[in-house]
């Protein structure tokens, strides 16, 4: 993976504490921001928080704190500015002028990340589509100070309003063509998904680095490469959880959320996320070693309803019991959840999962008692593919079966094959 050009970089965290804010949440808050740099292999020196009543509108801060700022800055060699707020152009310009450092906000970091992450050419799409989507609204902003420094004509275009004109039309212009691409890539998926219609669908949901891919790499052979930073996930992968098993079961491993995610992002990868308003199951993972976890399971779900996936059934996961240094913590968590499932997919203990899992799903199936002339043997290998088979007996009269399946893949047996209800007197 090529280095972000943040890499190394001396970064300085500043946020602002306003009357709104619960100020475990700033600081909860400032410690992701601070993950987030080191994801792309940033240096935290220092940080620095101001109680505001509100933010000032050019620069954030009051011009005493800039001082301060500054010369934290210097004492610490920062070369860098990480804001925990986003930031209009011209805060953005205003603040760098002022620091002398280059001055980036929460949503560009992200979008540093998931552009460095993005390994896959749909991946890289929406990834660039966020990206444009992100800059699109701040043009004006970008380029004003052109005509500000050189003093516009009265009654003409200056530079940077004709340059405007021209970024948004090309913005604009790949915009369409890559909501184009994506869209194509999209009904890909459904052809893939029509293709797995008669397969119970459960996706792995939850905030980033909470343990995911290791999960699924656990319940299934997928061999998902597992990195410990933010965001190393950004393509589903689906497998088969156990080829064995019926039902059959696909799981999908999707993105990670975050505080806060920048609404490009979502709106990007929105055609990726469908996946989990269209499973059966979901399985919330969380990382019950973070004491921040709480936030984490509501910022989930807030990210679900905004993609119209409220609804789908979730079992809550907690995962790295391991790393839970203090055991009460562990007890309080059982108490507050107590119908959720807590693992450490790393110690390989996920067959209570497992179980759950298969055990949501057999509730929706039935059992029915089904009877195959021997002429039609070769037929039985339709009845294993798409239910399972509890008992098999052989008779004169010929094979006399217990089969169990949703009933989607019933009425399948029933209409692709010649099994009849042993109470009928032959083939329907």
């Amino acid at each position: 993976m090529i280095k972000s050009p943040l890499h190394d970089s001396k970064a300085f965290l500043l946020a602002i504490h306003t009357p709104d804010i619960p100020e475990r949440t700033v600081a909860e808050s400032l410690q992701e921001l601070a993950s987030l740099c080191q994801s792309v292999g940033g240096v935290v020196v220092g940080e620095m928080v101001q109680t505001r009543p509100r933010f000032h509108p050019g620069t954030l801060f009051g011009s005493g704190k800039l001082d301060e700022i500054k010369a934290a800055l210097t004492a610490h060699q920062a070369d860098m500015v990480l804001l925990d707020h986003n930031l209009s152009p011209s805060q953005g310009d205003n603040l760098e002028r002022i620091l002398g450092v280059l001055v980036l906000d929460r949503t560009q970091l992200i979008l540093e990340i998931f552009g460095q992450n993005a390994r896959t050419h749909e991946a890289r799409l929406q990834v660039e589509l966020a990206q444009l989507l992100y800059m699109l609204p701040r043009l004006v902003g970008l380029w004003a100070h052109l005509d500000r420094e050189r003093g516009g004509i009265s009654g003409s275009k200056g530079t940077g309003e004709k340059q405007i004109n021209i970024d948004r039309t090309l913005i604009r212009n790949r915009i369409a063509q890559l909501r184009k691409e994506l869209r194509h890539l999209a009904q890909e998926r459904k052809t893939q998904k029509k293709r797995r219609a008669n397969c119970f669908r459960v996706s792995l949901v939850g905030y980033t680095n909470a343990g995911k891919s290791t999960l699924m790499n656990r319940l299934t052979d997928a061999g998902v490469k597992v990195e410990n930073r933010l965001f190393a996930t950004l393509d589903a992968t689906t497998r088969a959880m156990e080829r064995t098993n019926r039902p059959h079961v696909l799981l999908t491993d999707t993105v990670g959320f975050i505080n806060r995610l920048p609404h490009e992002l979502v709106a990007s990868f929105r055609s990726t996320l469908e996946v989990l308003g269209e499973a059966d199951l979901l399985l919330q993972v969380v990382d019950v070693a973070d004491s921040g976890y709480p936030e984490q399971i509501a910022t989930t779900i807030r990210v679900l309803e905004d993609i119209g996936a409220q609804n789908v059934p979730r079992l809550l996961v907690f995962n790295k019991v391991d790393r839970v240094e203090d055991r009460v913590d562990l007890l309080l968590a059982r108490k507050a959840y107590p119908d959720a499932l807590f693992i450490s997919a790393v110690r390989d203990d996920v067959a209570p999962l497992r179980a759950r899992v298969l055990e949501f799903f057999e509730r929706s199936m039935l059992t029915t008692p089904l009877q195959l002339a021997y002429a039609d043997y070769p037929e039985l290998s339709k009845i294993y593919r798409w239910g399972r088979v509890d008992e098999v007996t052989y008779t004169e009269d010929g094979i006399h079966l217990v089969v169990t399946a949703t009933p989607a893949n019933l009425e399948r047996i029933r209409a692709k094959t010649r099994v009849w209800q042993p109470t009928a007197t032959g083939p329907a």
